[in-house]
């Protein structure tokens, strides 16, 4: 029965690894944690129980936008799916809760802060659930990279489904973490369910640069092919790209600052070329199954591995060959540890920014729960004159720690829903038959509005209306002021949903001891991720497998460590006296003059020397790379 639902529902002829063992775990009853790498196929694992079963599956995961796309792939697949998300009026989210207790819904997807809302937790009981899916579930720790003080409160849901089985499902977790998961949900006795870390296909490579836009111009002239480039700023995005385009290559730009138009654009551009590379931000990646992509570089460092290996794991899904490069210099080091400060700025700052949104958002206290309003985060800061970096951070804190959910890049859809019968619309045909034409149209473009809040796209509407989309979003508006629908434009940007009232200054308080954990734990994946890129003799898949809690002793033999090693180092008997004589003599120096000065020396071997003689104290190398003599 499984492989006809996978075959049915997604045309698959067969499950990958471990898929059909963790889905006959839960169809037993039994609780499971599966550590899949990313690309593995999480969400067949509870969307394929969800289907052959009575009933149906709750999945709680934190990221909206994988939410949509996954609803709207089951949707395009024929099952009943929906995901609740902060742009649902209150009448819309009670219609919805009120389907799924009527089992119209084969998947409901719904954020952590969601779950806690007192309209969900009105409808629980009436829940015929099957499974409960959490989905990026080292959320769940505080000593993930990630960490969401709403998932702490998912095992709750024990209490209302004693004997309904529960899915742990992350792509990444060291052992800490795979441990903190399983205690914070209380797992009984799950069966654990771990895929090897390890991509025999992949080949990781970490090099030192002083000139990262000609070394990434030389990584994608060695490996054709699709690709993605990772940058931590928009303006990397763009520089990058452009760069890459006057090389010849087919680069676009995928990041928030982009409209959701933009964005589409550049990624369905991306996924039909063989051969575009797409230089974005880490907005761009979640819910992407390109199997072909041949190359992932990193610009810059990312803070954790976990993050890395996520990112650098985008590539190669086809099983063939696939590189993951990455590029840093000293200023990159310098960045990471100065993040540290950035990402978690004291107590009084967050305060500060807390109050300073409310003002700028006009919410008085006291007020302001479960509202939904547009928020430009860049344009609030430039408002106040604040710090950029530190004043994004404190913003995406206060939403982890459950303030508010802030969404950087809203773009939510329309939805629309009949608040009328259909002899209203009869009357409505006489009195206002240019409206009466637009809600016929909708009703047969999209028979569901008549039952239950619909995302529906107004382009397509207009066109087969044959009117202009301004004059269709005028008469969406008059329908809507007119009672006959209700209407929830789509949102472009950013927005703020206040998961409570506003607080006033008196009675704001922080958990500044749990804040202060997690900046001991960010600090700490830091160093391990800097230990990474400084690494130089260790095979990169035993370094990754040791962090993720596995343990393996055969050498990739193709990771620039293992390539170092293998390498015939035939340095002239007096190269490190030559360079260490230049280096005096120039006072200061670049790896790219040293090789001039000595061509038939590689220039891997040159930075592993210049190292050597840093660390003994008999040069310096700064953070732009330049190297001092001492």
């Amino acid at each position: 029965m499984l492989r006809q639902i996978l075959k049915q529902y997604w045309n698959y002829d067969g499950f990958r690894p471990m898929q059909e063992d963790i889905i006959n775990t839960v169809l037993g009853g039994k609780d499971c944690f599966a550590m899949l790498p990313t690309g593995g196929g999480k969400s067949i694992c509870y969307q394929v129980p969800a289907l052959a079963q009575d009933g149906f599956c709750l999945v709680v995961s934190p990221l909206i936008a994988l939410m949509q796309d996954q609803v709207m792939q089951l949707r395009k697949r024929g099952v009943d799916a929906v995901f609740i998300h902060s742009g649902l009026t209150n009448k819309q989210l009670d219609e919805v809760l009120y389907q799924a207790s009527k089992n119209a819904y084969k998947l409901l997807y719904v954020s952590p802060e969601r779950l806690q809302s007192e309209l969900f937790q009105d409808y629980l009981p009436q829940f015929n659930l099957n499974l409960i899916a959490v989905d990026e579930a080292h959320c769940i720790s505080q000593w993930g990279h990630d960490f969401r003080p709403a998932y702490r409160k998912i095992s709750v849901l024990r209490k209302s489904f004693p004997d309904v089985p529960f899915m742990a499902l992350t792509a990444s977790a060291n052992q800490q973490v795979q441990d903190d998961i399983i205690h914070q949900l209380e797992l009984r006795e799950p069966n654990i369910f771990k895929q090897s870390v390890v991509r025999e296909n992949l080949i990781y490579q970490v090099h030192y640069s002083e000139n990262k836009p000609g070394d990434i111009n030389h990584a994608f002239r060695q490996n054709s092919g699709s690709g993605i480039l990772y940058c931590r700023s928009r303006k990397r995005c763009a520089e990058t790209s452009l760069q890459l385009k006057n090389e010849g290559f087919d680069a676009g730009i995928y990041h928030a600052g982009l409209t959701k138009e933009e964005r589409d654009f550049a990624q369905a551009k991306w996924t039909q070329s063989d051969k575009a590379i797409i230089c974005a931000t880490t907005a761009f990646g979640m819910g992407i199954d390109k199997p072909d992509v041949r190359q992932v570089v990193h610009y810059d460092v990312p803070e954790n591995l976990e993050e890395y290996y996520q990112e650098a794991g985008r590539a190669g899904r086809d099983g063939k060959q696939a590189m993951a490069s990455m590029f840093f210099n000293q200023r990159d080091i310098v960045n990471l540890e100065a993040s540290v400060d950035i990402k978690y700025p004291p107590a009084e700052y967050l305060e500060k920014i807390y109050h300073l949104v409310g003002d700028y958002m006009k919410m008085p206290v006291g007020s302001g729960a479960e509202q939904l309003l547009a928020f430009d985060a860049i344009a609030f800061i430039q408002a106040f004159q604040l710090e950029m970096l530190k004043t994004l951070s404190a913003i995406k804190l206060l939403d982890r720690e459950g303030f508010w959910v802030w969404n950087e890049n809203a773009g939510t859809e329309t939805i629309v829903e009949f608040s009328t019968d259909r002899s209203t619309l009869n009357h409505l045909e006489k009195s206002h038959p240019k409206l009466a034409y637009i809600a016929t149209g909708l009703l047969r473009l999209y028979g569901s509005v008549f039952h239950f809040p619909t995302a529906i796209q107004p382009f397509d509407v207009s066109k087969m209306l044959r009117i202009e989309k301004p004059q269709l979003d005028e008469g969406l508006r008059q329908l809507a002021a007119l009672g006959i629908i209700q209407y929830q434009p789509a949102t472009t940007g950013g927005t703020l949903y206040w998961l409570h009232d506003r607080i006033g200054k008196p009675t704001f308080r922080l958990n500044m001891k749990r804040i202060d954990m997690l900046k001991k734990s960010y600090q700490e994946r830091l160093s391990k991720m800097i230990a990474y890129i400084r690494n130089e003799d260790v095979c990169r898949n035993i370094l990754l497998s040791r962090y993720f809690g596995e343990s393996i002793k055969k050498e990739c033999g193709q990771c620039d460590a293992c390539l170092r090693k293998q390498r015939t180092h035939n340095l002239p008997v007096d190269f490190r006296s030559g360079l260490l004589a230049l280096i005096d003599q120039s006072k200061e120096i670049t790896v790219a003059d040293i090789q001039t000065n000595f061509p038939e020396v590689q220039q891997e071997d040159i930075i592993e020397q210049v190292r050597i003689l840093n660390d003994e104290g008999l040069c310096r190398i700064s953070v732009t790379g330049v190297i001092f003599a001492n």
